[in-house]
């Protein structure tokens, strides 16, 4: 009805979405939905080649869309990031987006090749914490039909945002102090004390919700967990006196 129905037909497509071949199309109408839902074929495909007179539009325009995507394909080790035929199948896969959910991402992709394809359209201006939002697993590429070496691209983007001043300034600063913690044992268990004591007037019923400042930024999608009341290393020790007893 959405392409049949209004005289004005105008249909916006990313430059990557060209195919060579109208026979080409064959090749993608078996490859999205088994990659995307499991199913042979996807039972939502329309094809419609122009103006017929007395059915559908008066006019049809198509608009090839480049916004960043050139920059992108200039680029010969990312380049394969337009090679995404949008099944989700990364997303499936992947252990980061299963946990966080798509909004973290705050983009309309998101998931491992959101991580990607954002800050390149983008022109690595914005979204660039978005390429180290990932554990590079490589179950992404191991789900990929079209082949799309995502860990790769990952390291490749990230050498970009550190050539050029690395992230923002307090997010440097908290990896700093988070690295100063983990190298000591004692230095680690005297921050988790604190923290347990800094949670306490967030803490409802088992969760935190709302964070001040820039850790809103963790809670802004989804709830936290607290800092749990016994580290294992605690426990550890605790069961260690009880056996020594």
């Amino acid at each position: 009805m959405c392409v049949s129905l209004p005289e004005l037909l105008i249909t916006l497509v990313g430059i990557e979405k060209v195919i060579p071949r109208f026979e080409d199309l064959e090749v993608f109408l078996q490859l999205l939905p088994r990659s995307a839902t499991g199913e042979r074929m996807n039972p939502y495909n329309s094809l419609w080649t122009g103006i017929v007179p007395g059915d559908g539009p008066r006019e049809f325009h198509v608009i090839l869309l480049d916004n960043g995507r050139t920059h992108v394909l200039a680029d010969e080790e990312s380049r394969e990031t337009l090679d995404c035929i949008r099944c989700g199948a990364c997303l499936n896969a992947c252990p980061v987006y299963l946990q966080t959910g798509g909004h973290a991402y705050g983009s309309v992709y998101n998931g491992p090749i959101g991580a990607i394809l954002t800050p390149q359209l983008q022109s690595m201006e914005y979204s660039r914490s978005l390429p180290f939002a990932s554990s590079l697993c490589g179950a992404c590429y191991e789900a990929c039909p079209v082949q799309i070496d995502i860990p790769e691209i990952l390291i490749h983007l990230r050498a970009q945002v550190n050539d050029t001043g690395g992230g923002p300034l307090q997010e440097r600063i908290a990896m700093k102090a988070a690295a100063f913690g983990f190298e000591d044992v004692n230095r680690l268990e005297d921050l988790q004390k604190l923290a347990r004591w800094l949670e306490l007037p967030f803490e409802k019923d088992g969760s935190i919700s709302s964070l001040p400042g820039m850790l809103a930024g963790w809670t802004a999608f989804r709830d936290l967990k607290p800092i749990p009341k016994q580290s294992f290393r605690e426990w550890w020790r605790d069961r260690e006196k009880g056996d020594a007893s």
